[in-house]
Order: structure tokens, then sequence, then C-alpha cells
């Protein structure tokens, strides 16, 4: 949904939301609001419907597994902080770190109301990657509002997506949320 200016009656999330534990806010992002202000002043703004929680060193299927390097440093920094990834050298793909600086999480997210997957998400919201390590909010163009959140009966948990590459430990990890009968797809 665009808009050409800012009705979003949504309180912007604050910092300690995601100060949390990554797999909690994955679950808990599930129908909060994301907003994007264009550089011309149009508003994109949707429910998220689709998340996956990446947390730590030990996790086999994160960025972080094997330390830090340029790519993944964000991940090692304060909660509420945009991590943008190029996949494949194709797709931007969306993340926001979580937990305490220091230790290294994201939560990628795969979808919002009438879009689903990661790629096509950054697309519909003209991420281009000049927006990683910024922290959410007006000045990034780019934060999470209330929304509403979704009742526990209508949250589909599974495995991952494409992290086969992590083992079967860590690509079976239940750490996808989904809005049952809507959102992403795989």
């Amino acid at each position: 949904m665009i808009r050409a200016a800012y009705t979003c009656s949504d309180k912007q999330l604050a910092t300690s939301f995601f100060a949390r534990s990554t797999v909690t806010v994955a679950r808990d992002l599930l129908g909060r609001r994301l907003v994007r202000c264009h550089g011309d002043g149009r508003m994109t703004e949707g429910m998220i419907t689709e998340t996956e929680a990446y947390d730590g060193f030990e996790d086999r299927a994160s960025h972080a597994h094997r330390g830090m390097t340029r790519r993944n440093a964000v991940m090692f920094g304060p909660p509420g902080v945009i991590y943008l990834y190029l996949c494949y050298g194709v797709h931007w793909l969306l993340n926001i770190t979580t937990r305490e600086e220091g230790y290294p999480t994201a939560v990628l997210i795969r979808g919002m109301e009438g879009v689903s997957g990661p790629g096509r998400l950054t697309k519909h919201l003209e991420l281009s990657g000049e927006e990683n390590t910024l922290p959410l909010g007006r000045t990034a163009g780019l934060w999470v509002a209330a929304g509403n959140p979704v009742p526990e009966a209508s949250v589909a948990r599974s495995a991952r997506v494409g992290v086969d590459y992590a083992g079967p430990e860590w690509s079976r990890m239940p750490w996808r949320f989904q809005v049952s009968g809507g959102g992403g797809a795989g």
C-alpha cells in the first residue's frame, strides 16, 4: 500500500522491543507494520507476515557463525538496526538486529501483506543497501510500527528456508514464523 503522506497512527516500536530474544522478536514482529518513507515523500506500509530468526555463533545458518566479517559486522551491534545484505549478487534481504550489543543476531523479514519472499519485499520497499547499518527510524526512512499482534492460534512455525548447508540440527530449527493462511511463501 502506497500513501501520499504519513497517516499511520501506530507508534514506532522502541529499541527495547528488539533488545529481546531473537526467536521472540521474530514471532512478535508478525502483525506489526513495516513502514518505508521514500525519498520523494511516498509512504509504503504493510503488516509483517513472515520472519526467520538467526541467533548467534552456534547457529550454523547465521552469517555470524564463523565470527565477525565486514559483511556481518552490523549483527554484532545494538538492537533495532537494519542489516541489508546482497544475496547471490541479485536481491537485497532485510534483517533487523536483536538482543544485546556484541551478540550477533538478526531477524530476516521474509514477507509483508501483499508481498511474499524477502527479495520481492526489498524491491517493493525500494531498499538498495544504502540503509544498511542505520537504526530503524525516520532518518533511515524505515521503521516498524505497533500494528496488531497476531494471536498464537494464527501463527505457523516451520524450518527456515534455504539453509540446508547448516546441517539437520540447524536447518530444521523451527525459527520461521508465518501468519497462518497468508503472507509469504518459501
